[in-house]
């Protein structure tokens, strides 16, 4: 059995969640899976939609009384507890595999290997850890790695842009954002939060006839990929535009935020803007009236050259050598 130990909500967002559910959607056929979260009932809910067996982070201990039946464990959590911190060092005690991802080298912990697709850290790993180390590891849909492949084209002036700030953001903070690109007549697609209310939408709909919202999907990439450019959080979303070759302007919640962005600003692939409760109409249509096409063409280059989309092949790959599967 492989279990997955991560969490989610509707306030840090799904990012960790989504992405494990998506590796275990390609390991499944390999070996028995189970998911291990928070106590939260729109988790519960997202994991049955996708069938995807779970158990509440609670009923660790109960997972500790068979140990035989474990052969890996999946870490991928924003930060540990003490229950989980004590989980890595029974699963090594009893020989059981260890997996931690993680981004930028937060929340290092002693486990067998690690898989930090980050381009550069906040914390360095020590020498001899283990670790994956680079965008070639990120771990996206499938569909990524279509679209790095498709050649792009890119319109002469910039008419549609996907907006996508994460699973907490707030309404007056998307709406403040909407607001700005169209009054200059923007067409607006828009990946809502998990917080967002059915009301929400439909009220902004209603004010601006040029926004649309994506629909259920397990895949941005399509939205990113007919998108001239997009805004978006600098997370995973981040190298998500990288990989489709979609120029990103890069809004940010908190310091690890704005230093991905930094370093994809660093790396060609997009522009840092400011943090999401700054965002000035001036600066924001500047920065959009600089994007010629030349600098697009060059920013959606080096983004694809920096993600690739194939991580996720790189990864069960490595899964398999390691005979962690």
């Amino acid at each position: 059995m492989l279990i997955f130990r991560t969490d989610a909500s509707e306030k840090t967002g799904f990012g960790h969640l989504k992405r494990s559910v998506y590796l275990a959607s390609l390991l499944k056929k390999k070996t028995e899976i189970l998911f291990c979260v928070n106590n939260n009932k729109a988790v519960g809910r997202f994991l049955e939609e996708r069938h995807t067996p779970y158990c509440w982070a609670k009923e660790l201990e109960n997972l500790q009384k068979t140990p035989t039946e474990i052969k890996s464990v999946v870490f991928d959590l924003r930060e540990f507890s003490v229950q989980d911190i004590e989980f890595v060092r029974w699963a090594k005690a009893n020989h059981i595999h260890t997996v931690q991802v993680t981004d930028l080298g937060l929340s290092q912990q002693p486990v067998d290997y690690i898989i930090d697709a980050s381009i550069e850290k906040m914390f360095p790993y020590d020498e001899g850890v283990h670790v994956l180390d680079g965008p070639q590891y990120t771990l996206l849909h499938h569909k990524y790695r279509h679209f790095n492949k498709v050649e792009r084209k890119y319109r002469k002036h910039i008419k549609n842009i996907f907006v996508s700030l994460g699973g907490g953001v707030e309404y007056r903070q998307l709406r403040n954002l909407v607001d700005i690109l169209d009054r200059h007549r923007y067409h607006i697609k828009v990946a809502a939060g998990f917080t967002m209310k059915k009301a929400g939408r439909k009220s902004l709909t209603r004010l601006y006839p040029r926004l649309r919202f994506v629909g259920k999907t397990d895949s941005l990439a399509r939205a990113f990929f007919e998108a001239d450019a997009a805004i978006i959080t600098a997370g995973t979303a981040a190298a998500e535009a990288a990989a489709v070759g979609t120029p990103a302007l890069y809004l940010h919640y908190h310091g690890e935020q704005k230093f991905i962005a930094q370093i994809f600003e660093k790396h060609g692939a997009g522009l840092e803007i400011a943090n999401i409760d700054d965002v000035s109409e001036e600066k924001l249509i500047t920065v959009l009236n600089s994007l010629t096409w030349e600098k697009r063409i060059a920013m959606g280059n080096k983004g694809k050259q920096l993600v690739d989309g194939n991580g996720a092949v790189r990864i069960v790959e490595f899964f398999e050598e390691k005979r962690i599967i």
